[in-house]
């Protein structure tokens, strides 16, 4: 009954719903919870619902075809919301995938929506690779919304009759889950300077840039997956310090930075990015919270240099040690007694 083609992780799915005593030629189980249940879970979600909707709508605008419906699942596999054309109610696609359904591996066996539940992977399901007969006329192209934390938050999922299936869709579910993704984390660390890195300029408007939300003392708070995969070996990025990863200094560069420059810099393994601010940062927030008084007399004559003192000054009061802000900052102790003692 499996095709040879299938891949390890099909493969392995039908062997788990084997297991768990579900038959292929039986009617798959149809759980639907009820209105007030479902009312109740898309509150639950109602923050990223604003978010995911409209990536939902562009979504379908850019698939092609008939009877191609998009959804939008909680972690579990609960369908929250569909878009879909008319032609697709009168199909199996369109009277299976509807709000309130479940379509988790253990109910409905394998099937794209399911298995990337399962797997917190891109997946895709086509035709008699789903486990039950029933389904065998529809192919799922299913993508987890991942959060900066690494938890699964929510799948989108695209599903057509098998005759309709295109190879590109998959791609497009992809590129919708990391807008949602990067919108999630812009909104997450909108108190923070956002950095966005890659290793080529011309990518650091796309989704698969890295993202850093940096705070005022340099400490990386937050990170996309995108960042995790390119910086991959040098450190834990949750609360490490920019200079501990690359090797530019971060008081030396954060100026350039908010002026919205792009810069190439080397990590501490030798590899090299272009890192600018993310073009969704609150320019109107006082990123370094200087405060006029705070610079020492030899830096009140400009904009730069009176920013910089504050920024020694204010590590060294949280500090207060020489060494550690040396350290922190990737300056001299030199240079910290300069602005300290003015």
């Amino acid at each position: 009954m499996l095709s040879e083609k299938m891949s390890d992780e099909v493969s392995d799915s039908w062997a788990r719903c084997v297991s768990s005593g579900l038959n292929p030629f039986s009617n798959p189980k149809k759980i639907v919870i009820s209105s007030q249940e479902l009312k109740e879970a898309r509150q639950k979600k109602e923050a990223l619902r604003r978010i995911i909707i409209p990536e939902l709508e562009l979504l379908y605008s850019q698939v092609a075809g008939t009877n191609f419906m998009v959804a939008f699942s909680n972690e579990e596999g609960l369908v929250l919301d569909t878009i879909f054309d008319k032609s697709c109610l009168k199909e199996d696609v369109g009277k299976s995938v509807i709000p309130g359904s479940i379509w988790s591996e253990k109910i409905c066996g394998t099937n794209g929506l399911g298995l990337a539940t399962k797997l917190k992977k891109s997946t895709i399901v086509s035709g008699k690779e789903h486990f039950f007969v029933n389904h065998e006329k529809l192919s799922c192209f299913a993508s987890p919304i991942i959060d900066y934390d690494g938890n699964t938050v929510g799948i989108i999922d695209a599903s057509t009759d098998a005759r309709s299936r295109e190879q590109h869709t998959l791609a497009l579910v992809n590129l919708a889950t990391r807008s949602i993704e990067t919108k999630l984390f812009i909104n997450q660390f909108s108190n923070e300077l956002i950095l966005s890195f890659h290793p080529r300029q011309e990518y650091l408007s796309t989704t698969s840039v890295g993202l850093l939300a940096i705070n005022g003392d340099g400490n990386i708070v937050g990170s996309n997956s995108n960042a995790k995969i390119m910086l991959h070996g040098l450190v834990d990025l949750k609360n490490q310090n920019f200079n501990n990863i690359f090797t530019n200094s971060f008081s030396l560069i954060v100026q350039d930075l908010l002026n919205g420059k792009v810069i190439k810099i080397s990590d501490y393994l030798g590899s090299s990015v272009f890192l600018t601010q993310n073009k969704n940062f609150n320019q109107n927030k006082d990123f370094l919270n200087l405060d006029k008084s705070y610079a020492c007399n030899n830096c009140k004559d400009t904009k730069i240099k009176k920013q910089r003192c504050t920024l020694i000054r204010a590590t060294f009061l949280k500090t207060k040690n020489i060494a550690a802000t040396a350290r922190k900052l990737g300056i001299s102790r030199t240079t910290i007694y300069k602005h300290i003692n003015n």
